[in-house]
C-alpha cells in the first residue's frame, strides 16, 4: 500500500506540472478533459481477459471473431486512452476504430478482434491497450492464428528459348506447384501465342482437368517451340486455380527462329519415258502353254507401250548364259509391229532350248545384266540404258529356285540405278495359296511376290485366262511417268513449296521423309515435259 501511495504522489506531482497531458512510453496522448488524472488518490487497476488468443487454423475464405473484456478492479476511474495493433502490415486482424473509454470502478467494457486470413501463413500479432493504470499503462494481448490456403507457383515465370534453326524443336517443362497448406485446384490453362510455340498440359499423364495438387506437391506441363520463320515469337500461359490471391497466374515464353539456308530443286518430267523391259521365262516342259500365251499376246503389250509414246527396249532371256537369243539384242519403239513380233518370237526360242529348266529366273536376270553381257562387246549390248527405268518380268509356274535370298537380287538390281525407284520387278506366277485362288497346277513360293513387293512391282496370276490384260497392265506400269523426285537437301517439311509449270500445288503431293522425296499422287503425276520446282528451307543442325 505504501508503494502505491508513493507512486500516486509522484504521478500527482507530474500532473500538476502538466495538467492537460498524459504521457507513456508509446507516446503522448492529448487529454483536454483531464483524462489520465488520478483524483482523490483513488487509483484504477486494469484487468484484461483473455491475455492471449489462439485462433487456430482458419480457411482463408473464412473469418473468426473473439471478445476481449476490459475490467476496472481498482478504486478510481479507469481511462482507456487507446487500443491498437502492434503490427497491422498484413491486415488480417481487425479491431475497428476505438476511442477513449471511461471504465468506473468494478466496471467492464469489451471490444472484438477479428481474424480474417488472406493466405497460407502464421500470423503473430498483439493488441496494445493504453490506459491510466499507473502500474500497467500498456496492457498487451497476444494474438496467434494460421491461415489455410493454397498458393500456386508456376516456374519458370519467364523463359527464353533463344535462337533456334527453323524446323528444330525444344521443350520447356513448366512446374506447377502448390506452396500452400491446403489442396490447390487447377481448373484450366489458356495459351495465347503470337508464334510457333505449342502448349501441352499432358492430360494423358496428369489426368483430365481439373487437377488437385496437394501441399508441397507439383505437376509438369510442357511448352514446345519449333520456329517456322525468322520472326521473334512470344507466348503467354494463364493458369487458373483456386489460389485466392492469384487466381490467374501468367507465365511468358520467348524464342526466335533462325534460317539455316534455302534450297531450290528443279526437275523435268521426261517427255517420253524411257524404259528397259526384260522378260525372264521359265522354259521347262510345264510352261509350253504359258510361253505360247505370252507370245500370242505380245502385240497387246507393244501396242500399249506405243500408245503411251514410250521410249522402250524389250528383250527376253531364257538361257542360263543370260544372252538374248536371235540376231537382235533388243526390240525398240522404232521398229514396225511386225518386226517386233518376229524378233520377240526369235528371242523366246523353242522348247529345244529348255534353258532355265531349274526355274532360276532371278539368276537369269543376274546373268543377262552382268557387266560382261550388257556392256560394249557383250551379247546383250545396247539393251540396258543407265537413264531408263528397268523392269524385270518373271514368268514361271514353279517356285523361284536361285541360290541366293531374294533380297540379294533386289539389292543387286537396284544398285544398277541411281534412284532405286527406277527398278521394278514383276511376276506372272502361281497364286498364293493363302488367298484361296486356284493353283491351276502351278507351285508357289513367296520369292517372286516378295521381290515385287520390295520394288513396288506387280504380281499377276499365271492361272489367268486373259493374258492380253496381263501384258497391258505390265506395259502401263513399265512406262509410267516419274512420280517421285528426290531432293538435294534435307528440308524443313512445313516450308516445302511445290510448283508444276509455274502453278503452285498443295494437296497433290506428299513429302516422303524416309526417301527424302516429293511423291505425287497417281492422278496428279506431272505430264511429260513438265517442270517441277521445289523450294524449301534447309534443316540446320539442331544440336547446336
Amino acid at each position: 500500500m505504501l508503494r502505491k501511495i508513493t507512486q500516486t504522489k509522484i504521478l500527482l506531482l507530474l500532473l500538476a506540472l502538466s495538467p492537460l497531458v498524459a504521457c507513456n512510453e508509446y507516446g503522448i496522448v492529448e487529454d483536454p478533459d483531464n483524462i489520465g488524472t488520478i483524483k482523490d488518490g483513488l487509483e484504477p487497476d486494469i484487468l484484461v481477459t483473455p491475455s492471449s488468443i489462439d485462433f487456430g487454423r482458419i480457411d482463408a475464405e473464412n473469418s473468426v471473431t473473439e471478445i476481449i473484456s476490459v475490467q476496472n478492479v481498482g478504486e478510481g476511474d479507469l481511462h482507456i486512452l487507446d487500443i491498437q495493433l502492434s503490427d497491422d502490415a498484413n491486415g488480417v486482424y481487425d479491431i475497428g476504430a476505438i476511442g477513449s473509454i471511461l471504465v468506473p470502478p468494478d466496471g467492464t467494457t469489451s471490444f472484438t478482434i477479428t481474424f480474417d486470413p488472406i493466405t497460407a501463413a502464421l500470423e503473430n500479432n498483439s493488441i496494445l491497450i493504453d490506459s491510466d493504470d499507473p502500474d500497467e499503462p500498456v496492457t498487451e494481448v497476444q494474438l496467434l492464428g494460421e491461415g489455410l490456403a493454397p498458393i500456386i507457383d508456376v516456374s519458370p515465370a519467364e523463359y527464353d528459348f533463344g535462337q533456334m534453326y527453323i524446323g528444330c524443336e525444344d521443350t520447356l517443362p513448366l512446374v506447377v506447384s502448390n506452396l500452400g497448406n491446403t489442396d490447390l485446384e487447377v481448373s484450366s490453362f489458356s495459351f495465347n501465342t503470337a508464334g510457333d510455340l505449342y502448349f501441352d498440359a499432358d492430360e494423358s499423364h496428369n489426368g483430365q482437368l481439373p487437377w488437385v495438387i496437394s501441399p508441397n506437391s507439383s505437376v509438369e506441363v510442357f511448352i514446345d517451340y519449333s520456329p517456322l520463320d525468322e520472326f521473334s515469337d512470344t507466348s503467354y500461359l494463364t493458369t487458373v486455380s483456386s489460389d485466392l490471391t492469384t487466381p490467374s497466374n501468367l507465365t511468358v515464353q520467348y524464342g526466335t527462329g533462325l534460317e539455316y539456308g534455302r534450297a531450290n530443286d528443279l526437275f523435268e518430267q521426261p517427255i517420253n519415258g524411257s524404259t528397259d523391259i526384260l522378260f525372264g521365262l521359265d522354259w521347262s516342259c510345264s510352261m509350253y502353254g504359258d510361253i505360247a500365251n505370252v507370245q500370242a499376246n505380245f502385240s497387246a503389250f507393244i501396242s500399249t507401250l506405243a500408245s503411251m509414246d514410250s521410249d522402250y527396249h524389250v528383250a527376253v532371256v531364257v538361257e542360263d548364259s543370260g544372252c538374248v537369243l536371235g540376231g537382235d539384242s533388243y526390240i525398240d519403239n522404232n521398229m514396225t509391229e511386225a518386226d517386233q513380233q518376229a524378233i520377240f518370237t526369235d528371242m523366246i526360242g523353242t522348247s529345244a532350248n529348255q534353258g532355265s529348266n531349274t526355274e532360276r529366273i532371278f539368276s537369269l536376270f543376274e546373268s543377262a545384266l552382268s557387266s560382261n553381257n550388257r556392256n560394249n562387246g557383250g551379247c546383250n549390248e545396247g539393251f540396258y540404258r543407265d537413264d531408263a527405268k528397268l523392269n524385270l518380268i518373271a514368268v514361271s509356274d514353279e517356285p523361284e529356285q536361285s541360290s541366293n535370298p531374294y533380297t540379294y537380287y533386289t539389292s543387286l538390281f537396284q544398285s544398277l540405278k541411281q534412284d532405286t525407284d527406277d527398278l521394278a520387278m514383276h511376276a506372272i506366277a502361281a497364286d498364293n495359296p493363302s488367298n484361296g485362288s486356284s493353283s491351276c497346277g502351278a507351285s508357289y513360293n513367296s520369292r517372286y511376290e516378295d521381290a515385287t513387293t520390295a520394288t513396288s512391282g506387280i504380281y499377276l496370276s499365271i492361272c489367268a485366262t486373259d493374258w492380253g490384260s496381263h501384258l497391258e497392265t505390265l506395259a502401263e506400269n513399265a512406262s509410267q511417268d516419274l512420280s517421285s523426285f528426290e531432293l538435294t537437301g534435307t528440308p524443313v517439311e512445313e516450308t516445302i513449296e511445290v510448283t508444276v509449270d509455274g502453278i503452285t500445288t498443295v494437296s497433290t503431293w506428299t513429302y516422303n521423309q524416309a526417301d527424302n522425296t516429293i511423291d505425287f499422287e497417281p492422278d496428279h503425276i506431272p505430264e511429260g515435259g513438265s517442270t517441277i520446282d521445289v523450294e524449301y528451307t534447309l534443316m540446320g543442325d539442331c544440336q547446336q
